[in-house]
């Protein structure tokens, strides 16, 4: 079977971090337009089922996973519940994410460990746990969301950077090594987008798009009509990239774009932008 076929037919999915933000919409996007069959994990069992519920009635099946997706062995329980329940998978989306603001040298090395455990481990489990599923079949499509942070490090935000570098390597590089498989590897690097995701991992107020953009001012309708873009936007961005063939990167939003670019060809313009942030995280 073809890419475009799996995506058109029978699609069988494992989305992580699905309760809110990207997640959900794009299992909600997927069930729309090929009543696909989603395993979905999360903490949040009372968010879970509201994506649940909006799969069903947009014409998909569901089947939930409540756990911890950083505890060692979940990331593979949770791909094998899909092969159990659907008889195959054919895409994977890697986007449980956790984030963990601070000083570098107010951090110690349990909270990176865990903080490797969501964002990076997880997801090289769980792709451990796809692929001979993937080869069996003779495809298969990876969507790892990694974000602007994992190609540029912001200061106060090292931790979370450090992680999704981590992800952002191991994603393009298994890519590479995938692709005379006829498996692809999306790796998705967001800007701002206006999710949950901010409040849940208490990043500070004076960083959180979602919040600057409900402000009624010049700054909450340039941060939203310009800076940011909402979690389906993001969604319908990822899934117009998995009908095409092959692995690749993108960079989401106008500023994430920017300062990407800006990092390759004007590094001390960047270093400087980020000497200026404020690393107060009670505001």
């Amino acid at each position: 079977m073809t890419q475009k076929k799996a995506l058109e037919k029978e699609l069988k999915a494992v989305i992580t971090g699905a309760s809110s933000g990207i997640g959900k919409a794009l299992a909600i996007l997927l069930a729309q337009k090929y009543q696909a069959c989603i395993v979905i994990g999360g903490r949040n069992l009372e968010q879970l089922e509201d994506t649940k519920k909006q799969i069903e009635q947009a014409g998909g099946k569901c089947l939930i996973k409540s756990c911890d997706i950083g505890t060692p062995g979940m990331a593979n329980e949770t791909v094998q519940a899909c092969l159990d329940y659907f008889g195959s998978i054919s895409l994977l989306v890697n986007n449980a994410g956790l984030a963990q603001s601070g000083r570098f040298e107010d951090l110690d090395t349990d909270k990176f460990r865990r903080v490797f455990d969501v964002n990076f481990f997880a997801a090289l489990e769980a792709t451990y746990a796809a692929l001979p599923s993937f080869k069996k079949q003779g495809f298969g499509k990876i969507v790892n969301v990694s974000s602007v942070a994992g190609k540029v490090s912001f200061a106060g935000s090292v931790c979370y950077s450090a992680s999704k570098f981590a992800l952002t390597a191991m994603s393009n590089g298994s890519g590479l090594e995938l692709a005379s498989q006829n498996i692809d590897v999306l790796t998705v690097c967001p800007g701002w987008v206006r999710t949950e995701f901010f409040e849940k991992n208490h990043v500070a107020k004076f960083k959180n798009p979602t919040l600057i953009a409900e402000e009624r001012s010049p700054r909450g309708w340039i941060m939203k009509h310009l800076l940011s873009i909402s979690s389906k936007e993001a969604a319908l961005e990822i899934l117009s990239e998995l009908k095409k063939s092959g692995s690749r990167e993108i960079v989401m939003t106008a500023p994430g774009k920017i300062i990407e670019r800006l990092q390759g060809v004007c590094p001390k313009v960047v270093s400087a932008l980020n000497s200026a942030i404020p690393l107060d995280y009670n505001k």
